[in-house]
């Protein structure tokens, strides 16, 4: 899940708080490098109770504009779902009709990501890792 906000550390703290949550500082989590074109360099903190994960990132509602596409994951927030083929997943939404914005791998290393909404206008993230 990620929440979007204008104060990541405040946030932050109140949901480990609040919630009991960890951060999560392993090497899954990094930023994407230097190496990484259109690469995301915002403040986000991950968290986790132990099963799920939430990502509290700065809101940036310019993110869509910049990176020329026509989802802003980071405008509202949205919730993810991994998947091992990252392609197959792309190949389905095509299949049925469902555009997407592909962000490819722009924020955590090692992470393709893209975005669609459903049918009521929730952002939904897809991603596959070690890529």
């Amino acid at each position: 899940m990620n929440l979007c906000t204008e104060d990541v550390p405040k946030t932050s703290a109140f949901y480990q708080a609040v919630f009991g949550l960890d951060r999560v500082t392993d090497e899954e989590h990094r930023l994407a490098g230097e190496d990484t074109a259109d690469r995301f360099t915002g403040a986000v903190d991950f968290l986790t109770d132990g099963t799920v994960e939430f990502h509290i990132t700065r809101k940036d509602v310019n993110l869509g504009f910049q990176m020329k596409q026509f989802i802003n994951p980071l405008e509202r927030g949205h919730f993810c779902f991994r998947t091992d083929d990252i392609e197959g997943f792309k190949k389905r939404l095509e299949e049925k009709g469902v555009p997407y914005a592909d962000y490819g791998k722009w924020a955590l290393a090692g992470w393709y990501q893209i975005f669609f909404h459903d049918p009521d206008g929730r952002i939904i993230e897809v991603h596959q890792t070690g890529m």
